[in-house]
């Protein structure tokens, strides 16, 4: 009637009604890293501590830096170098949960939505709850599975998110969720 256009699905509206959707990643490479078969290359984040750093100062092409460093880098390349920049520069008081809650749900880049999934981890998502449940959607999916369950035990009470996740994933998300659990009673064993 007046003509307007639907909006095309953004890759998390299709995880969310689909979690088995095919995006051209199911978490191989993490599946890899878990099983030790490699070991990730860190990669200088320079670019993507700039993109961060433009996202504070409300820059409005900060996304767009961001996607453009992660369609070269993989997430968890990125982590230790990102680590070092953080905790070096007392980056710590800075609200990523803004942040991540972008990359998760308007990235179309999945590398992106990976490290917005890993920035969760420095937020309690015990009681945020719309910053949990795109986790928790993500998290789904082969390809975030590993980041998601990470970041829900990072929280208080995470132990029980993990599990209630965990429980519900199949395929290569259960495989690692299985492994992951199976971690975590070695670790308790000691």
């Amino acid at each position: 009637m007046f003509g307007f256009k639907k909006k095309p699905k953004t890759l998390y509206g299709k995880i969310v009604e689909d979690p088995r959707v095919d995006i051209g990643d199911d978490g191989s490479y993490e599946w890899a890293v878990l099983n030790k078969e490699i070991t990730p290359t860190p990669v200088n984040t320079d670019a993507l501590d700039v993109g961060i750093m433009e996202y504070f100062g409300r820059e409005a092409f900060a996304l767009e830096h961001i996607d453009r460093f992660f369609e070269k880098n993989r997430a968890l390349e990125a982590v230790g170098h990102f680590e070092q920049w953080l905790f070096a520069l007392d980056q710590m008081e800075r609200p990523f949960l803004g942040l991540a809650i972008l990359l998760m749900r308007d990235s179309e880049v999945i590398e992106a939505k990976k490290f917005g999934i890993y920035l969760t981890r420095y937020t309690d998502l015990s009681h945020k709850t719309q910053a949990r449940a795109i986790v928790e959607n993500l998290g789904r999916h082969d390809a975030f599975s590993y980041y998601a369950l990470d970041a829900l035990l990072k929280s208080e009470g995470g132990s029980y998110a993990f599990y209630e996740l965990g429980s519900t994933l199949e395929g290569r998300a259960h495989d690692i969720y299985d492994h992951m659990a199976k971690e975590l009673l070695e670790k308790g064993k000691k």
